[in-house]
């Protein structure tokens, strides 16, 4: 077992894709997981080889309302890949450890900084934490994700600094509004949903822009979405 995590831009994709390339040529089976149909579908994408959603790959059967795959019956793989593995809480976890086979390895890759699992548990940074497990944590964002201030400005966040402010008239993916009481940032926020973003962009106001409540002492994140993602 291992654990590659990190925050975005920092090539955890890359680093995966080599280590598959290098397994894959000596003809080891490896099985592509994630927790969700979207992370399954980026997987696939980015990887060039189908993954699927951890459910899916544990053959949740729901007429007896479990997995087919256990430890009696255990998948068939020489390396288990779980991407997006913050969102992993302690029950499928727990159910998906059952079924990997003693003989094969199972690789965690996830960013570690991200909001834990819905479930229970805090998996990823339970395993970081806990000093038993090989650990490769990637810090250097790469030089073609630095063009994003998003992904420039989450490693700021994380590193205890505010967020770089674009200057005016140059192109962004990150807009920082400053607003001082609950009043001003509802009428902020109402603006930028109902006016501003669907102007700019010409997204819906509906069907394509995602308002995200405050988790914590932070404030609402506003993101503009653009992207199918079915069950995989």
């Amino acid at each position: 077992m291992a654990v590659i995590t990190g925050g975005p831009g920092i090539g955890k994709t890359t680093l995966v894709n080599s280590i598959l390339k290098i397994l894959r040529a000596k003809q080891a089976k490896v099985l592509l997981c994630a927790p969700t149909g979207c992370a399954a579908k980026r997987l696939s994408e980015s990887t060039g080889i189908t993954a699927t959603t951890i459910h899916r790959a544990l053959e949740f059967d729901p007429k007896i309302f479990a997995f087919k795959r256990n430890d009696e019956q255990p998948l068939d793989a020489d390396l288990v890949v779980i991407d997006e593995s913050s969102m992993m809480d302690t029950v499928l976890m727990n159910q998906l450890l059952k079924a990997i086979p003693s003989s094969a390895g199972l690789l965690i890759v996830g960013d570690v900084d991200q909001l834990p699992s819905v479930g229970p548990g805090a998996v990823l940074s339970d395993i970081i934490a806990s000093g038993r497990v090989p650990v490769v944590r990637l810090t250097e964002i790469f030089r073609q994700a630095q063009s994003s201030q998003i992904i420039v400005n989450a490693h700021r966040i994380n590193q205890g600094q505010l967020p770089a402010r674009t200057p005016n008239g140059e192109s962004t993916d990150f807009f920082y509004i400053a607003a001082q009481t609950p009043e001003d940032i509802f009428a902020k926020l109402i603006q930028v949903v109902t006016e501003r973003i669907p102007e700019k962009f010409g997204f819906h106001l509906i069907y394509d822009i995602q308002v995200l409540p405050p988790m914590n002492r932070g404030g609402l994140g506003v993101h503009a979405l653009n992207a199918d993602c079915s069950n995989a």
